[in-house]
């Protein structure tokens, strides 16, 4: 029997890669960039196709004050609005004030916005004085990807002109997406790996889990033995190892920012001593600043991590 030939193979040939990887999928009006090593997810970015990328500089025009709140909205060059906090004294409705985007929106909050030291007394009204980094550059300059794989002709093309133009990877490790039998979406799961990436219970290969609660003062992790399942085979120390290792890639993935609250399982004092030292260690390896401060008498972790940019549940 002659079998039929396959329209095209590239889900049989990307399924097989390995090493460092970026995803990249559209998804609404939201671009969402994965990055995987070795087919684990290791990070998961968010751009917002129709506003301006953070870091952007350009002329803003007040479109109202408040004064009561020390606040104004402020219309930027792509005619969307921003929010501008501690604003200058004497700001008045249709002047010309130079900000930079500080915050993308988020949980129907809008973009915000800071004033900077810039002459803007012979620009025009609503210019672009910089462009920010579009969230490829960010993550080209924190890693050597051994691919790059996206089914948006937009991105193939910016990415592949942008690594031209500033040598920074091998095109030759750029590829368009081309397979009608299996999307791109479904080859990487990518909508289960981000619905996995905001749920609150994570569930951890000794059965044990940790469930994670976002506020908005800080960030609240419980970690479970599930003594039913494998984990009362193994100790409460290996437990916590495990919850710690997936906790800190939650950070990263999440991006989980401020004071972090970890309740772990308690343990004897020379337990939560090794385990303070290993949860340092994994510190020194997040891609935002993250301190671990102390595990308190009563077991809980108490970490903070350094604020960059939204939370994946707010963007999500």
């Amino acid at each position: 029997m002659i079998k039929p030939k396959l329209k095209n193979s590239d889900s049989l040939v990307f399924s097989k890669t390995g090493g460092f990887e970026l995803v990249i999928v559209k998804k609404d009006d939201k671009y969402a960039y994965l990055v995987f090593e070795n087919k684990n997810l290791a990070e998961i970015e968010i751009e917002n196709i129709s506003e301006l990328p953070i870091g952007t500089k350009c002329v803003g025009k007040v479109s109202s004050v408040s004064k009561n709140i020390n606040s104004a909205y402020i219309i930027l060059p792509d005619k969307s609005k921003a929010f501008l906090k501690n604003i200058p004294e004497g700001l008045k409705c249709e002047q010309n004030i130079p900000v930079e985007v500080t915050r993308s929106s988020s949980k129907g909050k809008l973009m915000s916005v800071s004033v900077i030291d810039e002459d803007i007394e012979h620009k025009s009204d609503l210019t672009i004085i910089s462009m920010g980094k579009r969230v490829y550059e960010d993550l080209l300059s924190r890693y050597s990807f051994d691919l790059i794989l996206t089914d948006v002709d937009e991105i193939y093309d910016d990415i592949s002109i942008y690594c031209k133009n500033q040598n920074v990877l091998d095109l030759s490790r750029i590829h368009r997406y081309n397979d009608s039998m299996v999307k791109l979406n479904v080859l990487y799961s990518v909508t289960k790996r981000i619905e996995e990436a905001t749920s609150k219970l994570v569930w951890l290969k000794s059965g044990a889990n940790i469930l994670i609660e976002e506020t908005n003062a800080f960030t609240v992790i419980d970690v479970n033995s599930a003594k039913n399942g494998k984990s009362g085979k193994i100790s409460y120390l290996d437990i916590n190892k495990e919850a710690a290792d997936e906790i800190f890639r939650q950070f990263n993935l999440r991006n989980i920012s401020g004071i972090i609250l970890v309740d772990f399982i308690n343990m004897k004092a020379e337990e939560t001593k090794e385990l303070f030292k290993y949860l340092n260690e994994l510190s020194k390896h997040q891609k935002s600043f993250t301190k671990v401060v102390d595990i308190t008498a009563l077991g809980i972790a108490e970490i903070t991590r350094k604020k960059q940019g939204c939370t994946l549940s707010d963007i999500i």
